[in-house]
């Protein structure tokens, strides 16, 4: 067996999935035959990692004494589960791109892709790659979400093979400083100015259904822009069923992106984008839809509010009022007047349904433009009489005020 060919550059060597998976095969059937052990021989002793027997064979002992050196036995384990995931191309770096060879006792990549192992189109493509291998362009992003915990969080995303493949990787902390990484591997589809992820997560060799994304980028490649803007569909560290607002920005190098990854600082701009965009669906099978959440037993409330209302606005002995219409299940608040339109509305029920909490702006020619309103539950009901609130505005002027408001029914359901 040849004595390892040590490294002239620090780049890293391409291999296509076809080579990649025929030399990891022949390294574990030569490794087999040398041993004379069988197919259920744990993976953790083959390779060399985690809690194997040091005096048992294993992969990483014999790497070790051909480079006389250290081997991380998780390595060409780690190689092997990105190639199940579909990647078209696996990178070997460092002595790792000499050892794999020279242990089946070929000189490098060039001497093992010319024995009878493969057909000639799998032959032209690795040659195409090796030759090709400067012009093969990785792209890197660090991806920002609000995510577990309440928390904004930051990810890896690296985009292979002129956006054909993706790599994504989410890294968490607990309150013990303990970490927990989750790998995402995919294809990416482009259509009609969409980016498409499509991405499978493993878990003890078990390839799963990982998360969707979908970014939108217009007429251009791409890698044109600096940032994407989309939205993500999967599960959370929790088994919670997840969707969010997702913001990818570029970055010109791995290195430069893992800093900004490692970094525990967020751009206010992109906290205030992604802040509570969030859908959270708990893993949970409800018997009855009372029990949806704590707010279902009250839901009724909100369908016998829907109505259309004069809302009057009392402020320093003046009155500001406004017709609207609070829609049957939709809930959205709409105005019924012509020169005044109606937007960011919300309509929350809190303290066990006792009271709404309604809020929107108004765009026009009117005294308050954003206002917060409370007002109980029972008293809004009651389609017959004129009820009452307290509400808290910003007007015309940015000046907060704040005051009673007065609810009263124009037209019956």
């Amino acid at each position: 067996m040849e004595k390892i060919n040590k490294p002239e550059s620090k780049e890293t060597l391409v291999l296509t999935k076809a080579v990649f998976i025929t030399l990891i095969e022949k390294i574990i059937e030569h490794f087999r035959i040398s041993h004379k052990i069988d197919s259920n021989y744990k993976e953790t002793q083959l390779f060399g990692f985690g809690n194997y027997d040091l005096n048992k064979a294993n992969l990483k002992n014999e790497l070790e004494l051909i480079i006389k050196g250290y081997i991380n036995g998780k390595y060409l384990y780690n190689k092997n589960r990105e190639a199940l995931t579909g990647k078209p191309f696996i990178k070997i770096s460092r002595e790792y791109k000499y050892v794999f060879f020279n242990y089946l006792g070929y000189k490098d990549v060039n001497e093992f892709i010319n024995q009878d192992f493969f057909t000639p189109s799998q032959k032209s493509k690795q040659l195409e790659v090796l030759h090709k291998d400067n012009n093969i362009e990785d792209f890197y992003y660090a991806s920002y979400y609000y995510g577990e915990d309440k928390k904004m969080n930051k990810g890896h995303v690296v985009i292979y093979n002129q956006w054909k493949s993706i790599e994504m990787k989410y890294i968490y902390e607990d309150d013990y400083g303990k970490t927990g990484i989750y790998s995402f591997f995919g294809n990416i589809t482009n259509n009609e100015g969409f980016v498409f992820f499509d991405t499978k997560f493993y878990n003890e060799n078990k390839k799963n259904e990982g998360a969707k994304f979908i970014f939108f980028i217009g007429k251009s490649v791409p890698h044109e822009r600096e940032y994407l803007i989309g939205t993500y569909s999967g599960f959370d560290k929790y088994d919670n069923t997840i969707a969010g607002k997702m913001i990818l920005k570029k970055f010109d190098t791995r290195n430069n992106m893992e800093i900004e990854v490692s970094s525990k600082l967020f751009d206010p701009i992109i906290c205030q984008e992604l802040n509570k965009k969030r859908i959270v669906v708990e893993s949970v099978m409800r018997k009855s839809p009372l029990l949806f959440s704590t707010k279902s037993p009250y839901a009724h409330i909100l369908d016998s509010i829907s109505n259309k209302y004069l809302v009057k606005f009392y402020f320093e002995k003046k009155i500001y009022s406004i017709k609207v219409v609070i829609e049957n299940s939709h809930l959205n608040i709409k105005s019924l007047e012509d020169s005044l339109f109606i937007e960011n509305d919300r309509i929350n029920l809190i303290n066990n349904g006792q009271i709404i909490h309604l809020d929107f702006s108004i765009n026009g020619l009117f005294y308050i433009q954003e206002v917060s309103i409370y007002v109980k539950s029972m008293g809004l009901i009651d389609i017959y009489s004129e009820h009452k609130g307290q509400y808290t505005a910003t007007d015309v002027n940015n000046n907060i005020i704040s005051g009673v408001v007065e609810f009263k029914t124009i037209k019956y359901k």
